[in-house]
């Protein structure tokens, strides 16, 4: 009974002290009434993704309730991660979210174009043989038994490809010595007519015989069966032979478009109707992961053809170079970004000089934007120092020395001239995607007389063509357009291919243009008269 009274009364006098510190203002932050600290908020740290998929990390994502947009993911391919798992994270393990984001790139797999040496297969199996092209990820591998009389059953031969090497996407070719015994055996090609592929492969491969597959449209036979095939029915061929089989792909497939689609999907689909399915990484304002365009996404297409995705790695990251070279530092950098993700960011500089005295030339005073994200064919503003008296006064006698002055403006370009004491020489202008339009992208230099004429090349921007403009033209008149657009500095290629006209006036006439492409071509269909004339008989 005394120790609960004692109890109680500790108690009751714990709780008039605070009482009395919450009167004067000084209860503590983390004490509440009752005698309870408030939990301090947990900080909310990354994980570590490497070796999770996109999405165990969306699920993560979902879980804490994240902003998906400040999540940003990138494709690359990776020698040692498999495919569709994480391998890199701009955030360490255990480090908060910050402000710009959390980046995290995911392996494409190995890449398959690259260059694979072969080595010494001599003395090995062909089981060993096949694994070495499994473990080099080799995606067409197929084994050819050949009969040699002076070679024992399963010594290799050699392959289909020379110098002994192979991009991994390419089709390779194993030859290995056969049995003996099964050589010229003879082999009666069956009536094929009506048959699945895989009643063809059953049939090639307990013969023996290799098929070559082509594909056709067809509205009669259904996809993936023969139509025709060659050397005829009741044909007499030896074991190790080709034949020739025509497969139907079925009706003409509709292009479609994908960009409503996840990755996933879209492969589903290229299986489903025999198209093959090419990504290609680009910068974009997208969110990163997602598929922004595909080509052709209208009309129709075939089994066999390819479908081009461009998928988003995102906007680019600006990094800040004030402070450091214009040249050096910044334009290293900006070259670099540029011919990344099959060179799609096509970022730009607009570079403003302030002449100065007491620092070098070509350092960068400001960067607009210096941080964040810029979209592709976005420009990046640039002030840096030239050390050049504005307003130079040479004597008449002396020898007037002119810098590089690429990045002015032409105005500020021919005020500058006419300080040194020269004029203007002959104006060129040139397509130019790195330098805004009339600015300056090349100007002569070094040491000229009081009054020398300066040649200069001034930029017309970045060349830009609009096909649909040229729909129904003589494909003639393209062809001159482009070529004047190339001596000045476009670079555009032109690839036509032609469709046959029954009306000799449409000769030449353009009906479609595509491009141009990232490499810069311009295809375009172009119909041509291939009708013979009439004769006219005299009397």
């Amino acid at each position: 009974m005394r120790t609960r009274m004692r109890s109680l009364l500790k108690w009751m006098m714990a709780l008039v002290m605070i009482i009395t510190l919450a009167a004067c203002g000084k209860l503590p932050d983390n004490i509440i009434p009752g005698g309870n600290e408030k939990p301090e908020e947990e900080v909310l740290t990354v994980p570590d993704f490497t070796g999770l998929t996109r999405e165990d990390a969306e699920a993560w994502i979902d879980q804490h309730k994240i902003d998906p947009e400040t999540v940003f993911y990138k494709y690359e391919y990776n020698e040692t991660v498999a495919a569709e798992k994480i391998f890199d994270q701009s955030v360490p393990h255990g480090e908060p979210i910050p402000e710009e984001g959390l980046t995290l790139t995911i392996s494409n797999g190995v890449d398959p174009n690259v260059l694979i040496e072969f080595p010494d297969f001599t003395d090995m199996s062909p089981e060993e043989i096949q694994q070495w092209f499994i473990d080099e990820h080799f995606e067409h591998v197929s084994v050819e038994y050949v009969y040699q009389k002076d070679q024992p059953v399963g010594k290799f031969i050699g392959t289909n490809m020379e110098n002994n090497q192979a991009y991994r996407n390419q089709p390779v070719v194993i030859r290995i010595s056969g049995d003996p015994k099964q050589a010229g055996v003879a082999v009666t090609v069956p009536n094929m007519s009506g048959w699945a592929k895989g009643q063809a492969e059953e049939w090639a491969n307990m013969n023996q015989i290799t098929i070559d597959y082509a594909w056709q449209h067809s509205a009669s036979v259904a996809a993936g069966y023969v139509i025709t095939f060659a050397p005829n029915a009741e044909s007499e061929i030896v074991k190790g032979d080709h034949i020739q089989v025509v497969l139907s792909s079925g009706n003409e497939i509709e292009a479609i478009s994908l960009t409503n689609k996840t990755r996933d999907q879209i492969e589903a689909w290229g299986q489903e109707n025999g198209i093959q399915i090419s990504w290609i990484q680009c910068w974009n304002a997208a969110r990163s992961g997602t598929v922004y365009w595909n080509e052709p996404n209208s009309g129709t297409m075939k089994m066999g053809d390819i479908m081009r995705c461009y998928i988003s790695v995102g906007p680019i990251p600006v990094k800040d170079y004030t402070g450091l070279q214009y040249q050096g530092n910044f334009m290293g950098w900006l070259n670099s970004i540029n011919s990344q993700y099959n060179s799609t960011a096509n970022l730009k500089v607009a570079v403003t000089e302030q002449y100065v005295n007491d620092q070098e030339s070509g350092i960068i005073l400001s960067q607009d934007p210096s941080s964040g994200y810029i979209n592709p064919s976005g420009t990046i503003s640039l002030l840096v120092t030239k050390k050049v008296s504005p307003e130079p006064t040479p004597k008449p006698s002396q020898d007037i020395t002119i810098p590089n002055m690429a990045g002015f403006s032409e105005f500020d370009f021919t005020h500058a001239l006419h300080a040194y004491g020269v004029t203007e020489g002959t104006r060129s202008t040139q397509y130019s995607s790195y330098y805004k339009k009339d600015y300056v992208i090349y100007n002569a230099t070094g040491t000229f007389k009081p009054g020398a004429a300066i040649d200069y090349v001034v930029s017309l921007g970045e060349f830009d063509f609009n096909g649909t403009e040229w729909m129904d033209h003589k494909y003639y008149e393209l062809e001159e357009y482009i070529n004047s657009a190339n001596r000045r500095g476009a670079s555009v290629v032109l690839y036509p291919s032609y469709i046959d006209t029954g009306n000799y006036a449409d000769d030449g006439k353009i009906v479609r243009v595509e491009g141009p492409l990232d490499d810069n071509s311009i295809h375009v269909r172009v119909l041509r008269y291939s009708g013979l004339l009439g004769n006219t008989q005299g009397n």
